[in-house]
């Protein structure tokens, strides 16, 4: 009898064992910091982004998030670092349109599936961008630009961040839905397109409203309207595509966190719960804001997959469209 109940004493405690460290991991994750990858360099306002919403998460979990920069390949990069990682969410990666909406159609060969090599966790902010020209150019809305690029033909130059960057596309795809014959410059960066700009050596930029209103603010660029559709309070005064003319012109970016593909639901809930939590603070919201970034969240993670795909199959129309490839 004895040598029973020790054996069926043993079997209980043993199954338990078996057991707690999954049920310990979940419940007690974070035990550790969290590595946030970003694909770009610091000092932008993603850097910016993935920082402030890193440290407001770690405060709240109580664990820091240490932010790595992997800039390289269009964030291709970093994304392949984190599909590589373990799926314990200890390593997790802010992305967006660029990385998974744009990259899996502008890139003929991809590192990773964007579909399949990926947990997604929630969506943090959208962005739009503005169609700016140089104080000398006698137009003063996006109507009197497209007509006046419809006169020079492909004497009109166009400057973006650098061959696939978001300018580029946008560029290219106004181009297709506007009927124009602009000539793509491709600079090292905004810093040096916006340069470019000012001085006249080209006649239109599509960039951050964080690159360009401050010298919208000085009269040196006039900006004549976002690329999204309607206006946004972020960017005041300044119209959106609709409105100024442009029918059926809608593109904006946005960024979210990602995780390996295989990650627990538990932690993955937990992890979105909490950006969610520290997205919904005013300070945090106005300081984002101050960078061009709206906050956008999603209700869940599962509607935030279901987004990344819609986005991903209208992107690929705007990518092909614009004739961006990079081979």
């Amino acid at each position: 009898m004895l040598n029973r109940r020790l054996f069926n004493f043993l079997s209980v405690a043993g199954a338990t064992l078996l057991l707690a460290p999954r049920s310990w991991a979940q419940s007690e994750f974070p035990s550790k910091p969290i590595k946030l990858v970003m694909g770009f360099p610091p000092g932008g306002s993603g850097d910016f982004l993935g920082r402030a919403v890193g440290e407001a998460m770690g405060k709240v979990l109580g664990q820091s998030f240490v932010a790595e920069n992997r800039p390289g390949a269009g964030s291709n990069l970093a994304s392949e670092n984190v599909a590589r990682s373990s799926p314990d969410g200890y390593t997790l990666l802010l992305g967006g349109s660029f990385s998974h909406s744009v990259n899996p159609a502008l890139f003929a060969k991809m590192p990773v599936d964007v579909a399949r090599d990926f947990t997604p966790i929630g969506k943090v902010v959208s962005s739009p961008t503005v169609f700016a020209v140089p104080a000398s150019l006698p137009v003063n809305t996006l109507g009197e630009f497209l007509a006046y690029a419809r006169r020079s033909g492909d004497k009109v130059n166009f400057a973006s961040a650098g061959i696939g960057s978001p300018g580029h596309i946008a560029g290219g795809y106004l181009n297709k839905q506007a009927g124009l014959q602009m000539t793509h410059i491709p600079y090292k960066g905004a810093g040096e397109a916006v340069r470019a700009l000012i001085s006249g050596d080209v006649q239109l930029i599509i960039t951050s409203p964080t690159s360009i209103m401050g010298f919208v603010k000085q009269g040196r660029v006039k900006a004549l309207a976002l690329t999204t559709a309607k206006a946004s309070p972020l960017v005041p005064g300044v119209p959106g595509a609709e409105e100024a003319g442009l029918a059926n012109f809608d593109i904006d970016g946005w960024y979210g966190l990602f995780g390996p593909a295989g990650m627990s639901p538990a932690v993955v809930n937990k992890l979105q719960a909490t950006l969610n939590q520290v997205l919904a603070r005013p300070d945090l919201r106005e300081r984002l804001g101050e960078q061009g970034l709206e906050v956008d969240t999603s209700p869940s993670p599962e509607a935030f997959a279901k987004f990344t795909v819609a986005d991903r199959q209208a992107w690929a129309t705007i990518v092909r469209d614009s004739g961006a490839r990079i081979e």
